[in-house]
C-alpha cells in the first residue's frame, strides 16, 4: 500500500551542529554518548544503535570513527531520528592531546497511510481525511515536536558534550570575560 512521508530537518534552516575539540582524552565523548542520548530522548537501549564503529589500535594516536543513531517514536505517525557522527584521534596516553569532531543532526518523520485499503493514501477519501486531520490538528503537534523534541534537545546534547569536554559556549565565555574571571 502507498504511504505519505513528511520529513523535516530538525535544525533547518541552520546547518548541523559541529563541535571541534583539541585536548586530552577526546574519546570520553564517545563513552558518554549512549548515556546522553538515552537520557535526553528518554529511550530504551533498543532505540539506540551504532551503524559504524571504527577504531585503529595499531597507530598512535589511535584514530576512531563512530556513527550513532536514536530512533524515537513520538506517536502513531511521527518519529525522530537523531544522528551523531564522531571522528577523532585518541593518544595511547589519555593525558596527551588528541582531537575530536562531533556532528549532530536529526530529522522528524511523519508517515500517513497503512496496510489496509482504508489507510491507503491513494484512496481519495482517506487522502482527504488525512489532509483535514493534518490541517486542523496535527500541524501544531508537529511544530511542537520540531521545537521541543528536535531543536531544543539537539542543543541540549551539544551543551552536554561541551560541558564534558570543558568547552564553554560563547555566551558563557563572554560573561566570564566581562566579569574578569
Amino acid at each position: 500500500m502507498t504511504k505519505l512521508l513528511i520529513e523535516d530537518d530538525c535544525l533547518a534552516p541552520d546547518t548541523p551542529i559541529k563541535i571541534h575539540y583539541k585536548g586530552p582524552n577526546p574519546f570520553r565523548a564517545y563513552s558518554k554518548t549512549i548515556t546522553f542520548l538515552r537520557k535526553i530522548w528518554e529511550i530504551e537501549a533498543k532505540d539506540y544503535w551504532e551503524r559504524q564503529f571504527r577504531y585503529n589500535p595499531d597507530e598512535d594516536p589511535r584514530g576512531f570513527y563512530v556513527t550513532a543513531y536514536v530512533n524515537k517514536g513520538l506517536d502513531r505517525f511521527t518519529r525522530i531520528i537523531v544522528e551523531v557522527v564522531m571522528q577523532g584521534a585518541q593518544p595511547s596516553d589519555p593525558t596527551k592531546e588528541g582531537w575530536i569532531e562531533i556532528k549532530i543532526g536529526g530529522v522528524l518523520k511523519t508517515e500517513y497511510g497503512g496496510n489496509t485499503i482504508f489507510e491507503d493514501i491513494r484512496n481519495p477519501i482517506t487522502r482527504f481525511l488525512y489532509w483535514l486531520y493534518d490541517k486542523v490538528y496535527y500541524q501544531d503537534r508537529r511544530k511542537y515536536y520540531l521545537k521541543e523534541w528536535c531543536y531544543k534537545r539537539l542543543h541540549e546534547l551539544k551543551e552536554r558534550y561541551q560541558e564534558l569536554l570543558g568547552i564553554l559556549p560563547p555566551e558563557k565565555f563572554e560573561r566570564k570575560k566581562r566579569l574578569g574571571v
